[in-house]
């Protein structure tokens, strides 16, 4: 703490002249990295096909290479996750947007979330899309020799469940869905 002190760097974060108005620019020049949502919850009920999460979600447009071949769906029960969205307020890609959202919070991590976790968190929050592209990372299938994730976005005002390629250096305006498993699971049928 001492050599913070003496550095300088508090008596120039409170310099009346700084300019702190990008609060992910400093948190980036820091070396803290991005801030995720505040965190929500959903719960995946794993007894559903994937067309049936689809389903629930009440999307206009699916694309027609989301299948359970492509994106399998394993677990059981219906299980409570946590979830936040990381808005890195720059150009990224999947692999350095995976590995920032890993490293947010190294003590209960977080992780990309899958698509079993997006159709819960679009069928929750179903306006969210349209504020912006919502991207789950921790689910790639094979579209025609591509490696691609699905993703929430908007038609002009219509809802869709579509793919990216996970190649991509995703726009500013993207989020990330993270998610991590809550401590208790709610039943087991």
């Amino acid at each position: 703490m001492q050599e913070i002190l003496g550095s300088g760097l508090v008596s120039d974060i409170f310099d009346p002249r700084a300019k702190l108005a990008n609060r992910l620019a400093v948190r980036q020049a820091l070396g803290l990295g991005p801030l995720p949502s505040e965190p929500g919850f959903h719960i995946v009920d794993f007894g559903q096909s994937l067309e049936d999460m689809i389903i629930a979600g009440n999307y206009d447009w699916v694309n027609s290479d989301i299948n359970a071949r492509r994106f399998p769906v394993v677990g059981k029960g219906k299980v409570e996750f946590e979830d936040t969205l990381f808005d890195f307020g720059r150009n990224v890609s999947s692999e350095e947007a995976a590995s920032l959202i890993a490293a947010a919070d190294l003590t209960n991590p977080w992780a990309p979330g899958k698509i079993e976790n997006l159709l819960a968190y679009g069928a929750k929050n179903p306006e969210e899309q349209r504020k912006y592209p919502i991207i789950a990372l921790g689910s790639v299938g094979d579209v025609r020799d591509d490696r691609c994730v699905p993703l929430l976005d908007r038609r002009g005002s219509r809802r869709s469940l579509d793919l990216g390629w996970w190649g991509n250096d995703w726009s500013s305006d993207c989020r990330f869905l993270a998610v991590r498993k809550k401590v208790s699971q709610i039943s087991a049928s």
